[in-house]
């Protein structure tokens, strides 16, 4: 019977070493606390202006760079602090914080990035991606890459604790005052989209959305009717007789 007791508590003072001490026990905090969502106002790079936007159907084919230690540990547009070895990225206009796919169409391999910071200003280029995120894509060595990038979904807002912030639904309550846009046409595929880019990159902004029919080109946002319709003539001129106004609002 002593020899049973002596068991037990052998066996007791085992499970109890094994189980998980409350003052050793945390939890971690979200690497992306103390960002807000953020759309901006307009700004001003040299001598180009962006529009920021909500943009649920975007998608756009072009050249992606990548950023890391100038600006690591700096905060990024939305309030967030950049980690150059975190999958995030840097878009132009897109709405902030978001989630986008991107394909590196040189090698195919694909990544979800989190967009929470403004750029890039480099001509021809469409995302800045973290140094993490090019050396999975593959071109970190080289610098750049053509890759596709499409919208993928909303990304969650963590507040300075590292709780979830809840969302409301601001879609359609921010109205962009350059609403004409000039629709170029409709393709079923994206290589012929990348062939007439290079005609329309001098008429302006380049927008491409994606649908169930396929990839819808626009030309825009254009500041008022007058001058889109200047910009309709000569592009009809260049050939693009398909090519329509579109009011957006």
């Amino acid at each position: 019977m002593n020899k049973l007791k002596y068991i037990s508590l052998i066996f007791l003072l085992i499970i109890s070493s094994c189980a998980p001490s409350n003052n050793n026990f945390s939890i971690k905090k979200s690497p992306f606390s103390g960002g807000v969502y953020k759309i901006g106002k307009p700004y001003q790079i040299e001598d180009k202006i962006f529009y920021p936007k909500e943009s649920f159907n975007y998608l756009e084919s072009g050249v992606a760079s990548w950023y890391g230690p100038n600006f690591d540990g700096k905060k990024t547009a939305n309030g967030e602090i950049f980690n150059m070895n975190l999958l995030t990225a840097a878009h132009k206009t897109l709405q902030l914080p978001s989630m986008v796919k991107v394909t590196n169409i040189e090698n195919n391999r694909s990544l979800i990035l989190r967009v929470n910071d403004r750029g890039p200003f480099v001509k021809n280029r469409i995302i800045d991606v973290s140094k993490r995120a090019a050396s999975i894509l593959g071109f970190q060595k080289d610098g750049t890459a053509n890759v596709i990038v499409e919208y993928y979904g909303r990304a969650k807002i963590y507040d300075e604790e590292g709780k979830i912030i809840k969302q409301k639904n601001k879609a359609g309550k921010e109205k962009d005052k350059r609403s004409f846009y000039i629709r170029i046409g409709l393709f079923s595929k994206i290589n012929n989209v990348e062939k007439i880019k290079s005609q329309l990159i001098n008429f302006g902004k380049i927008e491409i959305n994606k649908n169930q029919s396929g990839y819808k080109v626009l030309l825009g946002p254009f500041a008022s009717k007058s001058y889109v319709e200047r910009v309709l003539s000569n592009l009809k001129e260049k050939g693009f007789k398909d090519a329509i106004i579109e009011n957006i609002n």
